[in-house]
């Protein structure tokens, strides 16, 4: 008997609770906007199928006018933007280059060769060397050096000259 009554009250309870649940769907039905608010709110569309159908057509129209006028692949790959090898190829490539100019620079004179053979001459390679740095204030104008120190800077510059810089043949009997 009491299981009986719990299945009556269970009834009760659930016949209560779909009561309770179409009047709330009824509240939100009855709040809901009308088609002409969800139209001016642009939640809903106010063309027609026609009207939706023109415009998918004209964007058509649109696109294919557009993808007809893209440079095509091989217009891309004369102007380098495409590439035409795949990835292999192109690594092999690299890997070629690599080689050839490791080859080229493994071959490459050496400077002195180069002023041996007299293809550098001593004004297009100098060779820079640290030297000691000293205060130059204390340096006088060529006008009040001594006749001492103007000898010596005179045999200092003829024995650099001779050593570093190459005579010409009509100059050398000019010199010592």
């Amino acid at each position: 008997a009491a299981k009986a009554e719990e299945k009556k009250e269970d009834k009760k309870g659930s016949l209560a609770s779909k009561i309770h649940r179409r009047d709330t769907l009824a509240i939100k039905l009855g709040n809901r906007p009308s088609k002409k608010e969800l139209e001016d709110k642009n939640i809903l569309q106010r063309t027609s199928e026609e009207e939706r159908q023109e415009l998918r057509h004209q964007i058509g129209t649109k696109l294919v006018r557009r993808l007809s006028q893209r440079p095509t692949s091989e217009e891309l790959e004369q102007r380098n933007i495409l590439k035409q090898k795949n990835e292999e190829e192109e690594q092999e490539a690299k890997r070629e280059l690599k080689r050839s100019l490791s080859r080229k620079l493994s071959l490459r004179p050496t400077v002195a060769e180069l002023q041996a053979r007299r293809i550098l001459r001593f004004n297009e390679y100098v060779e820079v060397t640290d030297s000691p740095d000293y205060d130059r204030r204390a340096d006088k104008p060529w006008a009040r050096l001594t006749p001492a120190d103007k000898a010596a800077i005179r045999k200092e510059l003829n024995e650099f000259k001779s050593t570093e810089m190459e005579v010409h043949e009509e100059s050398r009997q000019f010199t010592r």
